[in-house]
């Protein structure tokens, strides 16, 4: 089924690979944009939003563990599902791709059912928030651990409206410190979770705060809480996902 809804980057300077790589896409998505290297890839990825990206790690000009911290740290695809392209990663070091701001990583040679895990993972929702899509981003951090997942994402949903109201408070009673250690612990917690839209948002508050910026870290705090509050009242949908149950 051809789904071309699904926009997708992939970099890569071996021409083979690139032509594999889309070959096999193409299972997924009419609508693939191939990059020759780094450079041409940082480009694309200012102008236009991608629903996944694959970036192959050892690239010239541009490499892909630089490409992605870019992307981070402000492009038109910071939100975007970020795959790593690597021959020379175990699967076990996953965690290490992760933590330079991957999304996931796939290991050559790539075959179609990993491909199709990463599609199934990793497509971002569409509109909103998507019960499916944070069930999974928390199951990549916990090795499909369904139960550890759960009592990840219970103490998540636990703690969230404490850490608001505190925040509120701070930010309100004009208490700069407690505010940025509140922000700084949110922005961990998202980080940790794998909740790149919400990571974002509280990173944005966070250097705010250390910069000072009071009116500007009030705008991150509303638009953070709008989605918290969206996410609280889909929590019992998230934790039906995590038990693999249909909705």
């Amino acid at each position: 089924m051809i789904l071309t809804d699904l926009s997708i980057l992939i970099a890569d300077d071996n021409e083979m690979n690139r032509w594999l790589l889309a070959e096999q896409l193409g299972c997924w998505s009419n609508d693939i944009t191939l990059a020759v290297d780094g450079r041409e890839a940082w480009y694309f990825l200012q102008q236009q939003k991608y629903a996944l990206v694959f970036l192959d790690v050892n690239m010239p000009g541009l490499t892909g563990f630089e490409l992605v911290k870019k992307v981070r740290a402000g492009s038109a695809n910071e939100l975007s599902q970020v795959i790593a392209i690597t021959a020379h990663v175990q699967s076990h070091q996953k965690h290490l791709l992760i933590a330079d701001g991957f999304n996931d990583c796939l290991i050559k040679p790539i075959v179609l059912a990993d491909l199709q895990r990463i599609i199934s993972t990793w497509r971002a929702p569409t509109s909103g928030l998507d019960s499916q899509y944070y069930a999974n981003s928390v199951l990549e951090k916990v090795d499909s651990n369904r139960e550890l997942g759960r009592q990840f994402l219970q103490k998540l949903f636990n703690e969230l409206p404490v850490q608001l109201v505190k925040l509120e408070q701070a930010l309100l009673g004009q208490s700069a410190e407690l505010a940025l250690d509140v922000a700084h612990k949110l922005h961990g917690s998202f980080c940790f979770y794998g909740f790149n839209d919400f990571r974002v948002i509280a990173s944005r508050l966070e250097e705010s705060l250390i910069e000072g910026e009071i009116t500007e870290a009030w705008q991150y705090f509303r638009q953070l809480l709008v989605k918290c509050d969206a996410l609280l009242g889909m929590q019992a949908d998230v934790l039906t996902c995590m038990k693999g149950e249909g909705l």
